[in-house]
């Protein structure tokens, strides 16, 4: 698993997709921290993180599209799909590598926090709490774009498809309110267990309930398991 994980993390930055992921994230990062703690005089961090949370979601297919999709289409997934190396080891290597990077933009994103903390008293708690629902709600959208990468050999079809996901998440989340289906009664209740942003609203707000956490992990696992799956299909298929 660690060898899989360092042969990702080098590769993110012998690229240029680490480095582009990380400027976006950082630019537009300064820009919503001017925006809604500089301009509105606020040491209120949930619209800086919110708008953060979405830009993930927009951003996350550079991080996600290229895990396994090139390696099919290369055929150089060979190395690891006939060779005794556990699949598991193989998804969890690339998964924590990706999820390195999504480290390094939170640690840049630090700097909005220390700049506030110079000016004014911060609640720590409440800045851990925004890091904690981060990194949660950015492993699932990981999880998930890493899975659509293993399903597809196109690097495009896999960022389209994963953003498509991530958008067909907020949709479901933001329908099951308002949704009538007097034939799928059940429907608006499924599409509210699903929703993401709700439970990282919550766990920002420093609300944590347990369960929450606990959804996002068995997302997270759910979505690498399946890409486990996918790959163990692969390898039978090949044999």
């Amino acid at each position: 698993m660690l060898s899989v994980m360092k042969r990702e993390w080098r590769s993110y930055f012998y690229t240029a997709t680490g480095y582009v992921f990380i400027a976006i994230f950082w630019l537009l990062g300064a820009a919503f921290f001017f925006l809604y703690n500089i301009l509105a005089a606020s040491a209120d961090l949930t619209d800086l993180f919110g708008n953060l949370s979405y830009l993930f979601m927009l951003i996350v297919p550079l991080l996600t599209m290229r895990l396994f999709s090139e390696e099919h289409r290369q055929r150089t997934d060979q190395l690891y799909i006939s060779s005794p190396t556990p699949l598991t080891a193989v998804v969890a290597g690339k998964f924590l590598a990706a999820m390195g990077v999504v480290a390094v933009s939170l640690l840049g994103a630090g700097l909005y926090v220390l700049i506030l903390a110079l000016r004014v008293s911060m609640s720590w708690g409440a800045v851990a709490a925004h890091y904690l629902a981060f990194l949660l709600l950015g492993g699932s959208y990981v999880a998930a774009g890493l899975l659509v990468s293993a399903l597809t050999d196109s690097q495009i079809t896999a960022a389209v498809l994963t953003l498509a996901v991530n958008m067909l998440l907020q949709l479901a989340e933001m329908s099951s309110a308002s949704l009538v289906t007097p034939w799928l009664p059940f429907l608006p209740a499924l599409l509210k267990c699903i929703a993401l942003n709700s439970r990282y609203a919550q766990i920002a707000s420093g609300v944590i309930y347990p369960t929450d956490i606990g959804y996002f992990l068995l997302f997270i696992s759910v979505m690498l398991c399946a890409a486990v799956l996918v790959l163990d299909r692969r390898r039978h298929r090949r044999r």
